[in-house]
Parts: C-alpha cells; structure tokens; sequence
C-alpha cells in the first residue's frame, strides 16, 4: 500500500518527491530525510512518540487511559502547529 505522507509538500521545505511505501513507522526517518535540519529534534521525538502511541492502542491488546489520550491530544497539536508554520 502506498502512503504519500509528505510527498506533495510545498512552502518553505525542500521539495523532493518521496513516496512511503514502508510501514509507517518508518515515516519519521521519511520526515528527516525530506526536511534535513528544517525537522527539529523534538518535533521528531514528538512524531515517533504519536506514532508509537497509536500502534500500542491500535495493535495491542489494551486500551489508552484519559490521560494518555489528552497528552497525544497535545502532541498532535504541537506536531500540528508547528507543521502549519513551516508549510
């Protein structure tokens, strides 16, 4: 299954045309690769954070509590934010 995540990015980012054909939790390193140093660290951490989140919950055998949901609330929010101002 092909996953265009970042291929069609426009604005102040490099622009390389670059399909994810990989699972995605191989989409950070995706990320960095496109963006180079226009990713922050952070935003990184905080990507590999939501994307982890999401394969417990999904794929596990649990379910996320109130609180870990309001904290990928805020991680999504600040990935958005800071995703807005770079496009």
């Amino acid at each position: 299954m092909r996953q265009g995540g970042t291929a069609g990015m426009t604005g102040k980012s490099p622009r390389k045309k670059v399909v994810n054909q990989q699972a995605h939790a191989q989409a950070p390193r995706l990320l960095r690769d496109v963006l180079g140093n226009l990713l922050p660290d952070g935003q990184e951490r905080r990507y590999r954070r939501i994307l982890s989140f999401k394969d417990e919950v999904q794929y596990g055998t649990r379910q996320a509590t109130r609180d870990e949901a309001g904290r990928l609330l805020a991680d999504l929010e600040e990935f958005a934010r800071w995703a807005q101002e770079l496009l």
